[in-house]
């Protein structure tokens, strides 16, 4: 039966020394870490090292006796409640993972640019999320700004990008047509002449990654991960900010 139970304890995530400690001091009561490593016969240095790994689990607790310090194992049903406990934070792990894995692709290096599609509703958060997550340093960008600022509303904007914490790149440049709002005082800005024509969107360059977006009947966001495609854009980005002194 106790090698059933150890099997169930092993099964539940714990480690042989904290399973054999556990029932040692679910036997024992409260008791020494002598004792409880005696009787577990483990040594006493192991016994320490599994009783702070079940405290860290709630399994066990402790209490001072005199000048002694005592140990306890936590009633069985608290195991169902650690179990349960862990599911959920499996579950929750899981699920930030399955809603971040296009932004980890796209961390993914290779030759092959890598190049990602969002539409609709998912499109702008998946932008701004990206751009969290790189946290670039530098950030170049081309932007119709009557289009953004008709399509988000100036409030929507403000919370995206508070909420998206893009206040810590250190050198910001955009070109843009339309009349400029909220300029950020770490940023760097110039007018497009109206000579070049006109677009409808957003282009960003930022590390070995290109955005562009359209705001066109419904949001589109296209993220491409490339060294080649970014410093070749960061060029003509360069030439087109020199000729908008």
């Amino acid at each position: 039966m106790a090698k059933d139970i150890k099997q169930l304890l092993s099964d539940v995530g714990l480690l042989p020394s904290e399973s054999k400690v556990y029932l040692a001091a679910l036997e024992l009561g409260p008791s020494t870490v002598q004792n409880i490593a005696k009787k577990a016969d483990i040594s006493r240095t192991a016994a320490y090292e599994a009783i702070e790994l079940l405290q860290k689990r709630g399994l066990v607790s402790s209490s001072t006796v005199g000048k002694r310090k005592m140990f306890a194992s936590e009633d069985p049903h608290r195991i169902v409640s650690y179990l349960k406990e862990e599911q959920q934070k499996f579950a929750t792990t899981l699920s930030d993972i399955e809603r971040q894995v296009d932004a980890l692709h796209l961390l993914a290096g290779g030759i092959k640019p890598t190049v990602k599609v969002y539409e609709g509703e998912e499109a702008l958060p998946a932008y701004f999320g990206h751009i969290a997550q790189i946290m670039p340093e530098k950030f170049d960008e081309v932007s119709n700004l009557d289009d953004v600022y008709s399509f988000l509303g100036q409030e929507r904007i403000k919370a995206a990008r508070s909420a998206y914490d893009m206040g810590g790149l250190k050198e910001i440049r955009l070109l843009h047509f339309g009349d400029l709002r909220n300029p950020r005082p770490n940023a760097q800005y110039r007018r497009l002449d109206k000579r070049f024509g006109e677009f409808h969107g957003n282009i960003a360059i930022y590390e070995d990654f290109v955005s562009l977006v359209t705001f066109i009947a419904r949001p589109v966001v296209v993220l491409i991960e490339s060294k080649s495609i970014a410093d070749t854009l960061r060029v003509m980005y360069n030439a087109a900010w020199e000729s908008c002194k």
